[in-house]
């Protein structure tokens, strides 16, 4: 047992989480709508600026637009990390209890075993949840140089990045920063202070799970009803993660593994 840690031990419905709320519901809101709104400033802001010195177009130009913010996405969360934290020290707050930042307990197999599970669990049920609704996947998947299929648009952060995939140094700033950037701040702004918060009210755990999962997929709104779809299922099993685990490295590390996935099968499907 000692390979894989003592976290992994106690079965599927053992809790690790422990609630810290300092600020309460409003302030914890009001904060969440911040943290939400400085991030897509911050994104537009650093977008526009590079954008004439990495991509062709003006700011019209929203294919333009999404791929400079793909390449803008690691150092916004970085800025948003730091206003999460920030906010999560008021009223005498530790911001590494509110944020749910407590070290989790893996041995050398720990790791990879939570990882690989979930890869595998998603991957399960989304290659079921297509089989039954007989979705045609190639409906939602852009072209070589992120053309929209016929049937309308695959999304236009898929198709950004298809497009900027056929350039493989600007793919190799996007990778890092899809990779890691919004993991960073997505898992603060919404499982962060907000899902503790939520969890301690009438809502519960499970209302907090449900609550936060809408959210983060009404945050991915643009994207066809597929992918937002898919981003639901995907907040209830961090909640899931993160009521048993009491960590959000966990739910950071699974988001982050899985953008680096989708990054991946992006720049083979164009180099096919």
């Amino acid at each position: 047992m000692a390979l894989i840690g003592s976290d992994l031990r106690g079965g599927p419905f053992r809790r690790l989480f422990v609630a810290s709320n300092t600020l309460g519901l409003g302030w914890a809101i009001a904060v969440t709508a911040g943290l939400i709104i400085a991030n897509q400033v911050l994104l537009s802001v650093v977008a526009v600026a590079i954008q004439p010195l990495l991509f062709d177009g003006g700011i019209a130009d929203q294919r333009g637009f999404m791929k400079a913010a793909l390449v803008s996405f690691l150092p916004v969360s970085l800025l948003t990390a730091a206003l999460a934290w920030l906010a999560a020290g008021l009223r005498g707050g530790d911001p590494w209890a509110v944020l749910n930042l407590r070290r989790p307990r893996f041995g050398a197999f720990g790791w990879p075993l939570l990882i690989i599970g979930f890869m595998v669990a998603l991957i399960v049920v989304m290659t079921a949840v297509t089989a039954l609704l007989h979705i045609d996947v190639a409906q939602y998947t852009p072209g070589r140089h992120g053309e929209s299929p016929n049937t309308g648009s695959a999304g236009l952060v898929k198709e950004a990045m298809f497009d900027i995939a056929n350039n493989r140094l600007l793919f190799a700033l996007v990778v890092p920063s899809v990779a890691l950037g919004p993991p960073l701040a997505e898992e603060m702004i919404f499982r962060g202070q907000l899902f503790t918060v939520l969890s301690q009210t009438r809502l519960g755990f499970s209302g907090a799970t449900v609550l936060t999962s809408a959210l983060w997929a009404i945050l991915h709104a643009s994207e066809p009803w597929l992918t937002v779809g898919m981003i639901f299922f995907m907040g209830l099993i961090f909640g899931w993660m993160l009521y048993r685990f009491g960590s959000l490295w966990i739910t950071m590390a699974c988001h982050a593994a899985w953008n680096t996935a989708v990054s991946l099968f992006v720049f083979a499907a164009v180099s096919s």
